[in-house]
């Protein structure tokens, strides 16, 4: 065999090998893509405590009358589908903050009057449109989402002979979220979850409404059927 002949074998042979790692890297690498996107794809179910944090008051008469809610434990449970990389959600939500008002007379030169009139029942109903990054291999144990959402805060207050005429009500709330999921196990996971409900306080007797900014931090476990 001559030299030349030599040659063009090897690059036969070369050539042939080139073809048969693309064959094989080209499919497979696809393949798990594809895997990785059926995987991100699904319904996810999950449970949550974690803790009902008012940023602002009810309302805010002044030097007259203040009234808030308090820091107080929470829970939730959330349905979600995702569709790759985008999410829709249903979230509903319970705590009872302890309702306190604060009174000051217009001659009162000291501390004002506290009143705590007992829990409220607080509950929020909404729905979420949700993002997060569309990840493969080892970096999908941890995955970032964001996302927004409306729905409503429902709220009754305690009833007391001092402010007999407090009304309860449903109200509007606009919400922008932000967290994290990380992988447990096949199926498992747990969740940070961080959500801003904000809506506008509008019950009598209180003539000033007030921008209402509710935050909700939370842990959660849930299971991904997918």
């Amino acid at each position: 065999m001559s030299l030349r002949t030599r040659w063009s074998a090897r690059r036969i042979a070369a050539g042939m090998m080139a073809v048969a790692f693309a064959l094989i890297g080209g499919p497979a690498g696809a393949g798990a893509q594809e895997t990785d996107d059926e995987r991100a794809s699904g319904i996810e179910l999950m449970g949550s405590i974690g803790a009902l944090t008012p940023l602002a008051r009810l309302a805010d008469s002044g030097d007259t009358i203040t009234a808030e809610l308090s820091t107080r434990v929470a829970f939730g449970a959330e349905l979600d589908y995702w569709f790759g990389s985008f999410g829709i959600g249903v979230v509903g939500g319970y705590s009872n903050p302890e309702l306190t008002i604060q009174i000051r007379q217009e001659d009162d030169i000291g501390f004002p009057l506290g009143v705590q009139l007992g829990a409220a029942d607080y509950w929020t109903f909404t729905g979420n449109l949700m993002w997060r990054p569309q990840l493969s291999g080892s970096s999908t144990v941890v995955r970032p989402y964001f996302g927004v959402g409306a729905g409503v805060v429902s709220i009754t207050y305690p009833q007391s002979d001092d402010f007999p005429d407090i009304e309860s009500e449903t109200r509007f709330a606009g919400t922008i979220l932000g967290g994290a999921q990380v992988a447990l196990s096949k199926g498992w996971f747990l969740r940070l979850d961080v959500r801003d409900y904000i809506s506008q306080f509008n019950t009598e007797p209180f003539r000033e409404s007030k921008m209402q900014h509710d935050l909700m931090t939370s842990f959660g476990i849930g299971y991904a059927f997918h």
